[in-house]
């Protein structure tokens, strides 16, 4: 079940990355590096629960949107109080990314992740798969659109 989820999570992540993007641009291998450093930067960060590093990928005015809720959230400040969030939650010992990408134009990348942990209103535990991809621009996170792959994450995660 979990390896289905997981294509699945793959499929729909890397179906927006199909358009436009191309092996035989050579111009965009500037974009592409910078796209793998803040990916790399992100996820370093991420794994370590470092929430100031984390913020450090982000474009001062880049934009947070929750497909799966319909909530966004944007600028630095909301983004901090939203990785302070994640980091509060998360229980990095059992969450992991499953996989993740970068566009063949450096433009997008996509995270997918195995996210566990406690919520902070009750402690009752979540268990959910995520997916986000990224916009970069100029090596810098511009854009983050997360999905779920559970139908209960509201649940899950809010109650």
């Amino acid at each position: 079940m979990r390896k289905m989820i997981k294509g699945l999570l793959i499929g729909l992540a890397a179906l927006p990355l199909a358009v436009g993007c191309s092996s035989d641009d050579g111009g965009s291998s500037d974009a592409v590096d910078q796209a793998h450093e803040v990916q790399d930067a992100y996820v370093e960060a991420y794994e370590a629960g470092d929430v100031d590093a984390m913020i450090e990928t982000y474009a001062d005015d880049a934009t947070w949107i929750n497909q799966t809720y319909g909530d966004t959230q944007t600028g630095t400040a909301s983004m901090t109080d939203l990785m302070e969030w994640v980091v509060a939650v998360t229980d990095f010992d059992q969450s992991e990314i499953v996989d993740r990408f970068v566009s063949d134009d450096g433009t997008e990348g996509v995270i997918v992740y195995h996210w566990v942990g406690n919520r902070t209103d009750n402690g009752e535990a979540f268990d959910l798969d995520m997916t986000h991809v990224q916009e970069y621009d100029n090596g810098e996170i511009t854009q983050v659109t997360a999905s779920f792959a559970n139908r209960d994450a509201y649940e899950q995660l809010m109650g």
